[in-house]
């Protein structure tokens, strides 16, 4: 595996090379001396580059907001990263960003915080359940955006909603089907790309993952999503229902967590969001009106304020209890 070289404001930091050989491209932004680091993981069809007003406004010291350091990276498949050999499932996403996490970070150097949109709070979540060791000595906080612990899209606690688990399980048929057909894969990818080059075709969008308030930020979706190969993004969509961490999700509260959601998110609804806040201890949840699963690109100020919420949590954790030695057993976690 290869270092991602340090010290190096505002640009391409390197890559990590996975045991399956998939090439993690990571970037580093701002200054290494910064008071805390962001480490920032994108959704289905996206990339690095949909973080960059959030990047800019982290990195940048504003009155009663100290500059902050942020690591951005793609997802395997997705950007500048390669898709390696291992067959997909979000518990390899969760081993991506462990990699990424102790390449590019160090609990060292200050507190380093989590934030995950969609497919990237599910690999934060695969992380957690499979790495409770991190939680807490090296990663202090956590925001997860937009995002479920199981069964995307459906409604598993509210056995009435027929319709939510109707639609859950038409999705495990279509991502089947997907995967099987390289011919309707490259339909529907035509299908979600092509019409929404124009806004009058954003409802597709929308239908498919929640009205929210412009059609800007679907276009940018569709283009995001253009770039990627039709099977990559069936085999993904296959991957992401798949998804369970429930009942795996303790450790993360050992930290500050906070939950967002869109009101109008139909792919991982407010009540998926409330069945994760569920499952861990002392999360907070926050439902925001008008908005829907593309909540933290439309409203990248959330995410500002989210992350120095969680400093702000930190600080008063820090004040409330007794001071303790710093935890160094995840040094035997970083060598295996």
């Amino acid at each position: 595996m290869s270092a991602v070289r340090m010290g190096q404001d505002r640009r391409l930091a390197g890559t990590v090379i996975t045991e399956d050989g998939a090439e993690i491209v990571v970037y580093a932004h701002g200054s290494p001396e910064a008071e805390a680091t962001v480490v920032l993981s994108h959704g289905w069809t996206m990339s690095a580059l949909e973080w960059r007003p959030h990047i800019d406004a982290l990195t940048r010291p504003r009155p009663g907001f100290p500059a902050l350091r942020a690591v951005s990276y793609d997802q395997r498949g997705h950007g500048r990263s390669t898709r390696g050999q291992a067959p997909l499932d979000m518990a390899l996403l969760g081993r991506d960003l462990d990699l990424v996490l102790r390449r590019a970070t160090s609990p060292e150097d200050g507190p380093v915080l989590l934030v995950g949109h969609s497919m990237g709070g599910m690999a934060v979540q695969q992380l957690a359940a499979a790495r409770p060791d991190l939680i807490g000595p090296w990663v202090s906080g956590v925001a997860l955006f937009s995002t479920c612990v199981e069964d995307v899209g459906a409604v598993p606690f509210v056995p009435q909603d027929r319709a939510a688990q109707r639609r859950a399980h038409a999705e495990r048929l279509v991502a089947d089907g997907l995967l099987r057909s390289p011919g309707w894969a490259k339909a529907v990818h035509r299908l979600l790309t092509g019409p929404l080059s124009h806004p009058s075709a954003a409802p597709i969008w929308h239908a498919l993952f929640g009205r929210g308030p412009g059609t800007d930020t679907a276009r940018a979706d569709a283009h995001a999503l253009r770039a990627i190969p039709p099977l990559t993004v069936a085999e993904f969509f296959a991957a992401l229902t798949t998804h369970d961490c429930a009942g795996r999700l303790g450790a993360l509260g050992r930290v500050p967590t906070r939950i967002l959601v869109g009101a109008l998110d139909s792919y991982t609804p407010p009540a998926q969001a409330l069945r994760l806040a569920d499952d861990i201890p002392g999360a907070t949840l926050h439902t925001v009106p008008k908005q829907g699963h593309d909540l933290p690109y439309e409203r990248p100020v959330l995410v500002v304020e989210t992350v120095h919420a969680l400093l702000g949590d930190l600080r008063d954790r820090r004040e409330s209890a007794p001071s303790e030695p710093r935890e160094l057993a995840l040094k035997t976690g970083a060598e295996r």
